[in-house]
């Protein structure tokens, strides 16, 4: 029996954390122990904020925790996932591989979710280059580099962040057949989540509609822009963020208030997609998003940016559109084809949720990475 132990920065919603928790889910129990550790919620000292004073003291003491963890814990393969996990985690286990008491060494295994240092990510170079050095440092301790996308592979690879043996590319994966509500249930739902003068929607009215966290790296500031010229028309965003005060102001000064409605998440929010007519993406830095993968399965077309994986899974005009990043003119008009050829749109939802069951279905992530777990054993 193989014993892993998954590390994750944080609990909240987002494709780290169903990623794991699909894995757990879904390995071979009789092959596979698996146990997850989050950040705040097990590990008091691991989080995503930085704190540089007393020279990094709150990252050192995670590592401390993080080791003592594994002394109890033992496992065979510790899997790291989000870069603060990844670097502070691979640190404790070169100390705790290094202590002759410990006959079994951990292996370690990272996935990057979208490298952080992703060039068209909101970040200054000098932070970029910072997560550049910590990546390359801590994958000296990984035994192996799980890359969501080509995309990411090839970033690792520019960026030399780790030899190529120890890079492997496994796309993240969906089980295709998520119990959706249906479209009238669905926006039945949605509706009741609005406030009270904004429940009288006009019925002809296309829906378009985006999930996610509001967050530089999503880039919802370009949908709201994007919002501001398709007129006859609504769009939601279900999802919460430090972003959230800043989309709310720009909705505001573009006076689309009555048309543009920001719904916080409840979980499992993937269920509403087939209230939408259309779904839509205007990120700039991506790994491979599930929401996608759902939205698509739902056989949903889909306007998406050119951000990470997304090229991975959609082929522009095949099976959705894609454009540039940063230009709500270009989404916009993406929409509104959509909006005027039914045809169109037919043929690209059915196109969809054809790649979903092709290329992107869970057995196929789940067998690569039980794959990768036993041949580190």
């Amino acid at each position: 029996m193989i014993k892993i132990l998954y590390i994750i920065t944080k609990s909240d919603i987002g494709g780290a954390q169903k990623y794991v928790a699909d894995l757990i889910s879904n390995l071979d129990k009789n092959q596979f122990k698996a146990k997850i550790l989050y950040g705040k919620t097990h590990l008091k000292w691991l989080s995503n904020k930085v704190h540089p004073w007393f020279l990094f003291f709150n990252d050192w003491m995670a590592i401390f925790e993080l080791l003592k963890v594994y002394k109890n814990e033992q496992p065979h393969i510790v899997h790291l996932n989000s870069s603060k996990a990844g670097v502070l985690g691979s640190v404790a286990a070169f100390f705790y591989n290094r202590d002759k008491k410990h006959q079994l060494k951990i292996k370690i295994v990272f996935t990057a979710h979208g490298w952080v240092f992703n060039p068209t990510n909101a970040l200054t170079p000098p932070v970029r280059w910072f997560y550049i050095l910590l990546h390359k440092t801590s994958s000296l301790f990984h035994d192996k580099i799980i890359c969501v996308s080509e995309y990411d592979n090839q970033l690792a690879t520019l960026y030399k962040i780790a030899p190529s043996q120890k890079l492997i590319i496994i796309h993240n994966g969906i089980n295709p057949d998520i119990k959706f509500l249906t479209k009238l249930a669905a926006r039945k739902e949605i509706i009741k989540k609005l406030a009270p003068n904004d429940t009288k929607l006009e019925p002809k009215f296309p829906w378009i509609g985006s999930i996610g966290r509001l967050t530089k790296e999503k880039d919802f500031e370009t949908l709201v822009e994007t919002a501001s010229l398709i007129h006859n028309s609504y769009f939601f965003l279900i999802g919460n963020g430090k972003e959230y005060k800043k989309i709310k102001n720009k909705i505001n000064d573009l006076k689309i208030g009555n048309r543009l409605f920001v719904i916080e998440p409840s979980g499992g929010d993937f269920k509403y997609l087939k209230a939408f007519d259309i779904f839509a993406m205007s990120s700039i830095k991506e790994g491979l998003p599930y929401i996608l993968l759902e939205a698509m399965a739902a056989e949903l077309p889909c306007v998406v940016t050119r951000a990470g994986g997304i090229a991975e899974i959609i082929e522009n005009h095949k099976n959705g559109l894609i454009v540039a990043q940063k230009n709500p003119g270009l989404i916009a008009k993406a929409v509104n084809i959509l909006l005027s050829d039914k045809n169109i749109s037919d043929e690209l939802k059915k196109r969809a949720k054809e790649i979903i069951l092709a290329k992107f279905h869970i057995k196929h992530m789940i067998q690569a990475t039980e794959s990768v777990y036993r041949n580190l054993i």
